[in-house]
Protein backbone atom coordinates (compact mmCIF):
# COMPACT_ATOMS: atom_id res chain seq x y z
CA UNK A 1 0.00 0.00 0.00
CA UNK A 2 1.48 3.35 -1.02
CA UNK A 3 1.67 6.44 1.15
CA UNK A 4 -1.39 7.99 -0.52
CA UNK A 5 -3.59 4.97 0.21
CA UNK A 6 -2.36 4.84 3.78
CA UNK A 7 -3.29 8.49 4.24
CA UNK A 8 -6.83 8.01 2.91
CA UNK A 9 -7.35 4.89 5.07
CA UNK A 10 -6.29 6.78 8.18
CA UNK A 11 -8.56 9.69 7.30
CA UNK A 12 -11.50 7.33 6.82
CA UNK A 13 -10.85 5.68 10.19
CA UNK A 14 -10.74 9.06 11.91
CA UNK A 15 -14.02 10.06 10.26
CA UNK A 16 -15.72 6.87 11.42
CA UNK A 17 -14.45 7.43 14.94
CA UNK A 18 -15.78 11.01 14.93
CA UNK A 19 -19.21 9.89 13.68
CA UNK A 20 -19.33 7.17 16.29
CA UNK A 21 -18.53 9.72 19.02
CA UNK A 22 -21.18 12.10 17.74
CA UNK A 23 -23.81 9.36 17.78
CA UNK A 24 -23.09 8.44 21.39
CA UNK A 25 -25.02 10.44 24.01
CA UNK A 26 -22.99 11.41 27.00
CA UNK A 27 -24.91 10.64 30.21
CA UNK A 28 -24.95 13.43 32.77
CA UNK A 29 -25.79 12.42 36.34
CA UNK A 30 -28.52 14.47 38.04
CA UNK A 31 -27.01 13.80 41.45
CA UNK A 32 -25.87 16.99 43.30
CA UNK A 33 -22.09 17.27 43.65
CA UNK A 34 -22.29 18.49 47.26
CA UNK A 35 -24.68 15.70 48.33
CA UNK A 36 -27.29 18.16 49.66
CA UNK A 37 -30.93 17.13 49.10
CA UNK A 38 -32.92 19.81 47.30
CA UNK A 39 -36.44 19.79 45.86
CA UNK A 40 -38.56 20.97 42.99
CA UNK A 41 -42.30 20.41 42.51
CA UNK A 42 -44.48 19.50 39.57
CA UNK A 43 -48.28 19.47 39.68
CA UNK A 44 -49.61 16.92 37.22
CA UNK A 45 -53.17 17.60 36.04
CA UNK A 46 -55.16 14.33 35.97
CA UNK A 47 -57.70 15.75 33.50
CA UNK A 48 -57.51 18.06 30.53
CA UNK A 49 -59.99 20.45 32.11
CA UNK A 50 -58.49 22.97 34.50
CA UNK A 51 -60.56 25.58 36.32
CA UNK A 52 -59.74 28.04 39.02
CA UNK A 53 -61.12 25.81 41.77
CA UNK A 54 -58.12 23.51 41.75
CA UNK A 55 -54.75 24.27 43.25
CA UNK A 56 -52.34 25.06 40.42
CA UNK A 57 -48.58 25.03 40.17
CA UNK A 58 -48.54 28.81 40.64
CA UNK A 59 -50.52 28.41 43.88
CA UNK A 60 -48.03 25.89 45.22
CA UNK A 61 -45.01 27.94 44.21
CA UNK A 62 -45.88 30.87 46.45
CA UNK A 63 -43.71 32.29 49.21
CA UNK A 64 -44.44 30.51 52.49
CA UNK A 65 -46.21 27.48 51.01
CA UNK A 66 -45.01 24.16 52.35
CA UNK A 67 -45.35 20.41 51.99
CA UNK A 68 -44.21 17.45 54.05
CA UNK A 69 -41.87 14.79 52.74
CA UNK A 70 -40.74 11.44 54.11
CA UNK A 71 -37.47 9.90 52.94
CA UNK A 72 -36.75 6.30 53.91
CA UNK A 73 -33.23 4.97 53.45
CA UNK A 74 -33.43 1.20 54.12
CA UNK A 75 -29.70 1.09 54.89
CA UNK A 76 -29.45 4.06 57.27
CA UNK A 77 -31.72 5.72 59.81
CA UNK A 78 -29.30 8.65 59.82
CA UNK A 79 -30.12 9.38 56.18
CA UNK A 80 -33.86 8.85 56.62
CA UNK A 81 -35.95 11.97 57.19
CA UNK A 82 -39.37 13.43 57.84
CA UNK A 83 -39.31 17.12 57.08
CA UNK A 84 -41.26 20.19 56.04
CA UNK A 85 -40.13 21.83 52.82
CA UNK A 86 -40.94 25.52 52.32
CA UNK A 87 -40.95 27.79 49.30
CA UNK A 88 -38.98 31.00 49.89
CA UNK A 89 -40.05 32.73 46.70
CA UNK A 90 -37.22 31.26 44.66
CA UNK A 91 -36.73 27.63 45.65
CA UNK A 92 -37.94 24.86 47.92
CA UNK A 93 -35.83 24.55 51.07
CA UNK A 94 -36.19 21.91 53.82
CA UNK A 95 -36.54 23.36 57.32
CA UNK A 96 -33.82 20.95 58.45
CA UNK A 97 -30.91 20.20 56.15
CA UNK A 98 -31.07 16.83 54.40
CA UNK A 99 -28.18 14.90 52.86
CA UNK A 100 -27.92 11.99 50.48
CA UNK A 101 -25.91 9.09 51.87
CA UNK A 102 -24.23 8.69 48.48
CA UNK A 103 -25.13 8.55 44.80
CA UNK A 104 -25.82 4.80 44.82
CA UNK A 105 -28.03 4.13 47.86
CA UNK A 106 -31.72 3.59 47.11
CA UNK A 107 -34.43 5.55 48.94
CA UNK A 108 -38.22 5.91 48.93
CA UNK A 109 -39.96 9.28 48.78
CA UNK A 110 -43.48 10.26 49.89
CA UNK A 111 -44.97 13.78 49.92
CA UNK A 112 -48.27 15.56 50.65
CA UNK A 113 -49.51 19.14 50.43
CA UNK A 114 -52.63 20.80 51.80
CA UNK A 115 -53.04 24.50 52.48
CA UNK A 116 -53.21 25.17 56.21
CA UNK A 117 -52.31 21.59 57.16
CA UNK A 118 -48.96 20.39 58.51
CA UNK A 119 -48.85 16.61 58.40
CA UNK A 120 -46.93 14.65 61.01
CA UNK A 121 -44.66 11.64 60.56
CA UNK A 122 -47.22 9.51 62.38
CA UNK A 123 -49.97 10.66 59.98
CA UNK A 124 -47.81 9.67 57.03
CA UNK A 125 -47.30 6.20 58.47
CA UNK A 126 -50.71 5.50 60.01
CA UNK A 127 -53.04 7.79 58.10
CA UNK A 128 -55.07 10.83 59.11
CA UNK A 129 -58.76 11.66 59.27
CA UNK A 130 -59.72 14.82 57.38
CA UNK A 131 -62.84 16.59 56.10
CA UNK A 132 -63.69 18.88 53.23
CA UNK A 133 -65.18 22.09 54.61
CA UNK A 134 -68.85 22.93 54.20
CA UNK A 135 -68.04 26.52 53.31
CA UNK A 136 -66.41 26.52 49.88
CA UNK A 137 -68.20 29.68 48.79
CA UNK A 138 -65.07 31.59 47.75
CA UNK A 139 -62.15 30.62 45.57
CA UNK A 140 -59.74 30.87 48.49
CA UNK A 141 -61.89 28.69 50.77
CA UNK A 142 -62.37 26.14 48.03
CA UNK A 143 -58.65 25.82 47.27
CA UNK A 144 -57.98 25.10 50.94
CA UNK A 145 -59.81 21.78 50.47
CA UNK A 146 -57.53 20.57 47.68
CA UNK A 147 -55.18 17.76 48.68
CA UNK A 148 -52.05 17.05 46.65
CA UNK A 149 -50.23 13.78 46.96
CA UNK A 150 -47.21 11.87 45.76
CA UNK A 151 -47.42 8.34 47.15
CA UNK A 152 -44.30 6.37 47.97
CA UNK A 153 -41.91 6.23 45.03
CA UNK A 154 -38.56 4.44 44.85
CA UNK A 155 -35.30 5.92 43.60
CA UNK A 156 -33.28 2.75 43.09
CA UNK A 157 -30.04 4.48 42.10
CA UNK A 158 -29.77 8.28 42.46
CA UNK A 159 -26.82 8.49 40.08
CA UNK A 160 -28.86 7.28 37.09
CA UNK A 161 -32.39 8.35 38.13
CA UNK A 162 -34.03 10.42 35.37
CA UNK A 163 -37.69 10.73 36.43
CA UNK A 164 -37.39 11.91 40.03
CA UNK A 165 -34.05 13.71 39.72
CA UNK A 166 -33.58 16.94 37.81
CA UNK A 167 -30.65 19.35 37.90
CA UNK A 168 -29.50 18.01 41.24
CA UNK A 169 -32.98 18.25 42.77
CA UNK A 170 -35.48 15.63 43.86
CA UNK A 171 -38.70 16.06 41.85
CA UNK A 172 -42.01 15.88 43.74
CA UNK A 173 -44.77 15.01 41.26
CA UNK A 174 -48.06 16.00 42.87
CA UNK A 175 -51.54 14.83 41.84
CA UNK A 176 -54.96 16.00 43.05
CA UNK A 177 -56.13 13.35 45.54
CA UNK A 178 -59.82 14.25 45.90
CA UNK A 179 -62.66 14.80 43.41
CA UNK A 180 -63.67 17.96 41.53
CA UNK A 181 -67.40 18.53 41.00
CA UNK A 182 -68.75 21.28 38.76
CA UNK A 183 -72.45 22.06 38.37
CA UNK A 184 -73.47 24.15 35.37
CA UNK A 185 -76.80 25.95 35.20
CA UNK A 186 -78.57 26.85 31.98
CA UNK A 187 -81.33 29.29 32.93
CA UNK A 188 -84.15 28.99 30.42
CA UNK A 189 -85.44 31.98 28.50
CA UNK A 190 -88.51 32.26 30.72
CA UNK A 191 -86.35 34.05 33.29
CA UNK A 192 -85.31 36.69 30.80
CA UNK A 193 -88.80 37.07 29.30
CA UNK A 194 -90.62 37.33 32.63
CA UNK A 195 -88.08 39.43 34.50
CA UNK A 196 -85.04 40.73 32.55
CA UNK A 197 -83.77 42.33 35.77
CA UNK A 198 -83.29 38.84 37.21
CA UNK A 199 -80.15 38.38 35.19
CA UNK A 200 -77.16 38.91 37.48
CA UNK A 201 -74.63 36.60 39.12
CA UNK A 202 -75.84 37.77 42.53
CA UNK A 203 -79.41 36.64 41.80
CA UNK A 204 -78.36 32.99 42.30
CA UNK A 205 -77.94 32.39 46.02
CA UNK A 206 -77.57 29.58 48.59
CA UNK A 207 -76.07 27.18 46.07
CA UNK A 208 -75.63 24.03 48.14
CA UNK A 209 -74.56 20.44 47.48
CA UNK A 210 -76.04 18.09 50.06
CA UNK A 211 -75.74 14.38 50.76
CA UNK A 212 -72.07 13.55 50.26
CA UNK A 213 -69.76 12.19 52.94
CA UNK A 214 -67.37 15.05 53.75
CA UNK A 215 -65.08 12.95 55.93
CA UNK A 216 -62.20 10.85 54.64
CA UNK A 217 -59.11 8.95 55.69
CA UNK A 218 -55.85 9.79 53.93
CA UNK A 219 -53.02 7.28 53.78
CA UNK A 220 -50.08 9.16 52.18
CA UNK A 221 -47.81 6.11 51.92
CA UNK A 222 -50.39 3.73 50.49
CA UNK A 223 -50.50 3.91 46.71
CA UNK A 224 -53.85 4.06 44.92
CA UNK A 225 -53.91 3.99 41.11
CA UNK A 226 -50.13 4.57 41.06
CA UNK A 227 -50.31 8.36 41.37
CA UNK A 228 -52.37 8.92 44.52
CA UNK A 229 -52.07 8.34 48.20
CA UNK A 230 -55.11 6.33 49.28
CA UNK A 231 -58.27 8.28 50.16
CA UNK A 232 -61.30 6.44 51.56
CA UNK A 233 -64.60 7.92 52.80
CA UNK A 234 -64.94 8.13 56.57
CA UNK A 235 -66.46 4.99 58.07
CA UNK A 236 -68.77 7.17 60.12
CA UNK A 237 -70.13 9.59 57.50
CA UNK A 238 -69.61 13.30 58.07
CA UNK A 239 -72.65 15.19 56.85
CA UNK A 240 -72.04 18.54 55.19
CA UNK A 241 -74.12 20.95 53.16
CA UNK A 242 -71.39 22.31 50.91
CA UNK A 243 -71.76 25.93 49.83
CA UNK A 244 -70.19 25.89 46.38
CA UNK A 245 -68.20 28.66 44.75
CA UNK A 246 -69.55 30.49 41.71
CA UNK A 247 -66.83 30.23 39.08
CA UNK A 248 -68.52 31.99 36.18
CA UNK A 249 -71.73 33.70 35.09
CA UNK A 250 -72.83 34.79 31.64
CA UNK A 251 -75.91 37.01 31.51
CA UNK A 252 -78.69 36.50 28.98
CA UNK A 253 -79.13 38.95 26.12
CA UNK A 254 -81.77 39.64 23.51
CA UNK A 255 -79.76 37.46 21.13
CA UNK A 256 -79.30 34.63 23.66
CA UNK A 257 -81.94 34.63 26.36
CA UNK A 258 -80.27 31.88 28.41
CA UNK A 259 -78.06 32.82 31.35
CA UNK A 260 -75.28 30.40 32.28
CA UNK A 261 -73.51 29.83 35.58
CA UNK A 262 -70.91 27.35 36.85
CA UNK A 263 -70.41 26.33 40.48
CA UNK A 264 -67.41 24.39 41.78
CA UNK A 265 -66.77 22.19 44.79
CA UNK A 266 -64.14 19.73 45.98
CA UNK A 267 -65.66 16.57 47.42
CA UNK A 268 -64.53 13.21 48.75
CA UNK A 269 -64.31 10.37 46.21
CA UNK A 270 -67.14 8.00 47.08
CA UNK A 271 -70.23 6.13 46.00
CA UNK A 272 -73.49 8.04 46.48
CA UNK A 273 -76.77 6.14 46.54
CA UNK A 274 -79.73 7.13 44.39
CA UNK A 275 -81.75 9.85 46.07
CA UNK A 276 -78.92 10.88 48.40
CA UNK A 277 -77.35 13.81 46.56
CA UNK A 278 -79.25 17.09 46.28
CA UNK A 279 -78.22 20.31 44.58
CA UNK A 280 -80.30 23.24 45.77
CA UNK A 281 -80.25 26.97 45.10
CA UNK A 282 -82.39 30.07 44.81
CA UNK A 283 -82.91 32.37 41.86
CA UNK A 284 -84.38 35.55 43.26
CA UNK A 285 -87.04 34.31 45.64
CA UNK A 286 -87.63 31.00 43.84
CA UNK A 287 -86.19 27.80 45.30
CA UNK A 288 -84.92 24.93 43.17
CA UNK A 289 -83.45 21.51 43.77
CA UNK A 290 -82.19 18.48 41.89
CA UNK A 291 -81.76 14.99 43.38
CA UNK A 292 -79.95 12.09 41.72
CA UNK A 293 -82.20 9.25 40.61
CA UNK A 294 -79.30 6.85 40.00
CA UNK A 295 -76.29 5.90 42.10
CA UNK A 296 -73.15 7.96 41.43
CA UNK A 297 -69.52 6.89 41.72
CA UNK A 298 -67.05 9.75 42.18
CA UNK A 299 -63.49 8.62 41.55
CA UNK A 300 -60.28 9.98 43.01
CA UNK A 301 -58.50 12.57 40.92
CA UNK A 302 -61.40 12.99 38.48
CA UNK A 303 -63.32 16.10 37.41
CA UNK A 304 -67.08 15.74 37.02
CA UNK A 305 -69.56 18.15 35.45
CA UNK A 306 -73.27 18.01 36.17
CA UNK A 307 -75.26 20.13 33.66
CA UNK A 308 -78.66 21.32 34.85
CA UNK A 309 -81.24 23.19 32.78
CA UNK A 310 -83.50 25.37 34.91
CA UNK A 311 -87.05 26.30 33.87
CA UNK A 312 -88.95 29.16 35.43
CA UNK A 313 -91.71 27.15 37.12
CA UNK A 314 -92.24 23.89 35.23
CA UNK A 315 -90.49 20.56 34.73
CA UNK A 316 -90.66 18.83 31.38
CA UNK A 317 -89.04 15.68 30.09
CA UNK A 318 -85.85 16.18 28.14
CA UNK A 319 -83.10 14.08 26.66
CA UNK A 320 -80.72 14.26 29.58
CA UNK A 321 -80.42 11.83 32.44
CA UNK A 322 -81.49 13.86 35.48
CA UNK A 323 -83.84 16.63 36.48
CA UNK A 324 -84.14 19.92 38.30
CA UNK A 325 -87.35 21.35 39.66
CA UNK A 326 -88.82 24.01 41.86
CA UNK A 327 -88.37 23.08 45.51
CA UNK A 328 -92.01 22.35 46.12
CA UNK A 329 -92.40 19.97 43.17
CA UNK A 330 -91.36 16.36 42.86
CA UNK A 331 -88.19 15.89 40.79
CA UNK A 332 -88.76 14.75 37.21
CA UNK A 333 -86.92 12.16 35.20
CA UNK A 334 -84.66 14.36 33.10
CA UNK A 335 -82.39 17.34 33.36
CA UNK A 336 -84.40 19.47 30.94
CA UNK A 337 -86.85 21.69 32.82
CA UNK A 338 -87.64 24.31 30.22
Amino acid sequence: MNIKNIFFAAAAAMALTACSSDDEQTFVSQFPEDGVMRFTTNLVAPTTVTTRASITGSDVNQNGQQFQVKIVNPASATYSYFNTVQYDGTEWTPINRMLWQNDQQSITVTAAYKQGKTFSDNEFVNGVGLTVAADQSTEAKLKQQDLLTMPTKTIANPSIEETLMQNGKLVINFYHALTKLDVTLDLANEFYKVDPKLNNASDITEFTIKGSNAGYNFQPMQTANENYGTVTPATTPVAADILASQASFTAATDADMHSHATYEAIVVPQQIAAGALTVSFKIGTRSFSWTNTEAITLEQGKHYTLPLTVGYDTVTAGSRAFSVSSWEDQPGDNLGTE
